[in-house]
């Protein structure tokens, strides 16, 4: 795909995020305005500005290359998976459409962590102290997560791994596009409320992180080439570029992509939802 059609609250910020949905700069690409923004009266009628960003011609091989990163990434992590043995879970029976197997329920420690021993009295005891466990938010998060997708009328097995510092529930099935959204805005808003009723009346909380189909892994690959090829351009030109509104996540991948990089600095600026990262040159 050479060209993607972007929406925003103004051209610009349209153009921007046409931008970051081809990986390109903006002297790489060609802009068409398709609709003019519209404030509307006190925001009733409100219209988005719309957009179509194509490639140059000289720009598609670098388009042609990000796709070839992205799924030789994806072989090789579909690799590594059959190596360790991680069978693919079958999907539920229809009368049950979202319950998952229990072998389903994996349990992964965090990662380059040894393998678990039998718990002291002391950690028996801290565990004994602690109000609301891991394990039982991962199992409110999904008890929730399956009445909203059984609502919705979707098949999906639900897989959990918990780690220090999150709980990680990765969703499978057929179809689940829907699930993430543009740019993962659906997926962020199911996160959301996942973690509002999971953690709903605790003292104890527990982040809860959704994945559908490794999205999130493949974005953060994405981003990850976005944040260097554009930090070249800004070391190159001396300017600074200004990335699409991302949410807080997102943002930190581009900051910790190029923490160590020379000569160029991050800031996000902005207020949410449309705060964003300015890459800026620096001496």
């Amino acid at each position: 795909m050479n060209h993607v059609e972007a929406t925003g609250k103004t051209i610009e910020d349209a153009v921007r995020s046409g931008l970051v949905q081809l990986g390109l700069t903006r002297d790489e690409v060609t802009v068409e305005v398709l609709s003019e923004p519209k404030s509307g009266f006190l925001g009733i009628g409100s219209k988005p500005a719309v957009v179509r960003v194509t490639a140059k011609e000289e720009a598609e091989h670098v388009l042609q290359r990000q796709q070839e990163d992205v799924r030789k990434a994806e072989e090789a992590e579909k690799q590594a998976a059959d190596a360790a043995g991680i069978a693919e879970a079958e999907p539920p029976c229809p009368e049950e459409p979202v319950s998952a197997p229990a072998e389903s329920e994996i349990n992964h420690p965090a990662d380059g962590a040894k393998d678990s021993v039998a718990a002291s009295p002391a950690d028996e005891a801290a565990d004994q102290k602690e109000d609301f466990t891991a394990e039982e938010a991962a199992a409110k998060a999904r008890e929730f997560l399956q009445e909203v997708l059984k609502n919705m009328g979707m098949q999906v097995v639900i897989e959990k791994m918990i780690k220090p510092d999150k709980i990680i529930l990765h969703l499978h099935g057929k179809n689940l596009g829907i699930l993430i959204g543009k740019h993962g805005q659906t997926l962020d808003a199911l996160q959301y409320l996942t973690n509002l009723t999971t953690n709903q009346g605790k003292e104890t909380r527990h982040f809860i992180m959704l994945d559908v189909e490794n999205y999130r892994h493949r974005r953060e690959e994405t981003l990850k080439q976005l944040a260097l090829r554009l930090s070249g351009r800004v070391k190159k030109k001396g300017d600074r570029v200004v990335l699409e509104p991302m949410n807080g996540y997102e943002r930190k991948i581009i900051h910790v992509a190029l923490q160590d990089a020379d000569h160029v600095r991050t800031e996000s600026e902005g207020q949410d939802p449309y705060r964003h990262v300015v890459i800026y040159y620096a001496e």
